[in-house]
């Protein structure tokens, strides 16, 4: 199945709505809330998990069965439940109502899917299969969550603090460009292992200036 990878953004007002309320949803709704959207569950029942969030004022839920209507005002929807004609159901109103939709296990009725993702603060990778094989994907997650350590996430970080350097004392196109890269391509991760953010920093706006 053919895809176009993208990322969503602005979700703070957006609402996600989840039918289910087992393991899957968990692994789908973490996903959601680290997006900052609003994630409204409905299902009769709850893993301990999922009552935690609740809880916490994290989720909100209906504690009952899907019914048609449950979509009003959702952004997307997630239909994660084992019942295949709940979740048919809950793909033919997001049909109608124009909801991106993502039913679990079932590639042929879903409009997005949820890649594995390895996160380091705001670094993300994605590794999606277009619904050929979740556990290849998930399989690729965990080879890279052992190279990939916390201070890729830092290094994001830094390069993002140094974004007005580069806007200020750079002009668009190839001179801007080739300044972040001296950033990428030098000791800077190193650096950061060795000496924290602060000192990787301060290297790293030594390398957009290097000396003649």
């Amino acid at each position: 199945m053919k895809t176009y990878t993208v990322c969503l953004v602005g979700l703070k007002s957006r609402l996600a709505v989840v039918i289910g309320g087992g393991v899957v949803a968990v692994q789908k709704i973490k996903g959601l809330l680290a997006a900052e959207i609003h994630v409204k569950v409905i299902s009769p029942d709850l893993v301990p998990e999922l009552q935690a969030l609740v809880e916490d004022g994290k989720i909100s839920l209906l504690q009952r069965p899907y019914q048609e209507g449950d979509l009003e005002g959702a952004f997307l929807a997630i239909a994660a439940t084992d019942d295949a004609s709940v979740n048919h159901a809950v793909w033919a109103e997001a049909q109608q109502r124009g909801c991106l939709i993502n039913v679990v296990d079932d590639p042929e009725h879903c409009t997005f899917f949820l890649p594995a993702l390895v996160r380091r603060g705001e670094l993300s990778i994605a590794i999606s299969t277009g619904g050929c094989s979740p556990a290849l994907a998930r399989w690729l997650r965990q080879q890279l969550e052992q190279i990939i350590g916390e201070e890729y996430g830092v290094w994001a970080e830094i390069m993002a603090e140094l974004r007005p350097d580069l806007m200020a004392g750079f002009p668009p196109g190839e001179a801007r460009q080739e300044a972040a890269l001296r950033v990428v391509h030098s000791e800077i991760l190193k650096v950061i292992v060795d000496e924290g953010k602060q000192a990787a920093l301060a290297y790293a706006r030594e390398q957009l200036h290097p000396q003649s």
